[in-house]
């Protein structure tokens, strides 16, 4: 899109680099006001400065609630039935500046992390221009988010979606997989060892959203032809509660 209006663009790895480079092309740009969208790397403030209305960012939270580079995966996996979408002036700080704008959408059963995230950020792609007008023009005022009331979220590891069997025995454990399906969709996706024949090795098993499971080396199925093609199908599937 920006190569077909003309607008310069830049690619970044990190805060120097950002630096380095913003530093280059702000003579350049001559811009006033800044956006961001699922930036993952925290911007110096010499560069918050150097653009003298703002650097405005679209977070996919209520914030306070939820700051961090996973809130919509901590929503659903806390069992969250609302999240929104926030519109906030960033300064030095991890999704702490002030609100121009926030509003809420429900959590569906059926969402996952990824639906959600393309619905949020719709509606923060479609509410920035009236709240970037009402900004410049004085209509809407910065508002200072409630500090103590701050939840945090941690970047995910391949590892968090591991489901040690051995501890799934309670209707808490079954709630929290069904969560964990829907929030760790696509990753870091959500996974086990299991043994699906008497005489066999444990193999991986995927659990997918949309009632599907993949075992290693095989397309996802559903759990009908999972538990017509494997031995130990239906007593898995009952293990982990999707039965």
């Amino acid at each position: 899109y920006c190569k077909s209006k003309s607008i310069p663009t830049v690619s970044v790895s990190s805060s120097e680099n950002l630096s380095s480079i913003i530093n280059r092309q702000l003579s350049l740009l001559k811009a006033s006001l800044g956006v961001i969208a699922d930036f993952g790397i925290i911007i110096p403030n010499a560069i918050i400065e150097a653009f003298p209305k703002a650097i405005i960012n679209i977070h996919p939270s209520l914030l306070p609630k939820h700051r961090g580079p996973t809130p919509v995966q901590t929503a659903i996996l806390q069992g969250d039935q609302k999240t929104g979408v926030t519109i906030i002036k960033i300064d030095e700080e991890v999704d702490h500046g002030p609100i121009l704008y926030q509003e809420e959408m429900d959590i569906l059963p059926e969402d996952t992390s990824e639906t959600m995230l393309v619905k949020l950020f719709q509606k923060g792609a479609n509410s920035l221009s009236k709240t970037i007008s009402g900004y410049i023009k004085g209509s809407i005022i910065p508002t200072e988010q409630i500090h103590s009331n701050a939840t945090f979220t941690h970047l995910l590891k391949k590892q968090d979606g591991y489901i040690d069997l051995s501890i799934v025995n309670n209707r808490s454990s079954i709630i929290n997989i069904n969560r964990m399906i829907r929030a760790f969709y696509p990753w870091p996706g959500v996974w086990t060892l299991f043994r699906l024949s008497s005489k066999g090795q444990a193999k991986v098993i995927k659990l997918l959203p949309d009632g599907k499971v993949q075992v290693e080396g095989k397309r996802p199925m559903s759990y009908g032809d999972f538990i017509n093609g494997y031995e130990k199908g239906e007593e898995f599937l009952k293990k982990v509660g999707l039965l």
